[in-house]
C-alpha cells in the first residue's frame, strides 16, 4: 500500500478551478483544445498571479522612449497545472505584470527551488 501525499502548494494550484469554468462555458467536446489556447494565450498571467514567491532581480531597462516606464525583472516561483515553475517576469513601477521573459516547469518542489534560488 502506498500512501500518496499531496503538497500544500497543490491547494493554492488554479488549474482546476480553470479547467471546470471552461467546461461550464464550453462544454466538454474538444475541451483540451480549449485549454491549451488559453493556457497559451495566458501563461504569463497564471504565472504571475500564481506565484508563491519572488524576487527582484534588477532593472530591465530605462525607458525606450520619453513616457515610459522603466522596466524590473523578477523571478517567481510557483505552481499551476500539476507542476511548480519559475519564471522571469517584467513588471512596471507598479509592480504590474508586462511581459514574461522566460519560465520552466519543474515536477518537484526541490528542482524548482534551486533553480528559483539560481535565477538572477
Amino acid at each position: 500500500m502506498s500512501i500518496q501525499s499531496q503538497h500544500p502548494h497543490a491547494e493554492l494550484d488554479r488549474f482546476p478551478a480553470l479547467v471546470r469554468g471552461l467546461i461550464e462555458e464550453f462544454g466538454c467536446e474538444g475541451i483540451e483544445a480549449v485549454i491549451q489556447r488559453v493556457l497559451s494565450a495566458e501563461e504569463a498571467d497564471f504565472c504571475w498571479e500564481g506565484r508563491i514567491a519572488e524576487k527582484r532581480l534588477g532593472s530591465f531597462c530605462e525607458s525606450f522612449e520619453e513616457g515610459e516606464e522603466a522596466l524590473q525583472r523578477v523571478a517567481v516561483l510557483g505552481h499551476f497545472a500539476g507542476h511548480y515553475y519559475v519564471a522571469t517576469c517584467l513588471v512596471d513601477a507598479r509592480h504590474r505584470l508586462r511581459a514574461m521573459a522566460a519560465v520552466g516547469y519543474f515536477e518537484g518542489i526541490e528542482s524548482a527551488e534551486s533553480a528559483f534560488a539560481a535565477a538572477g
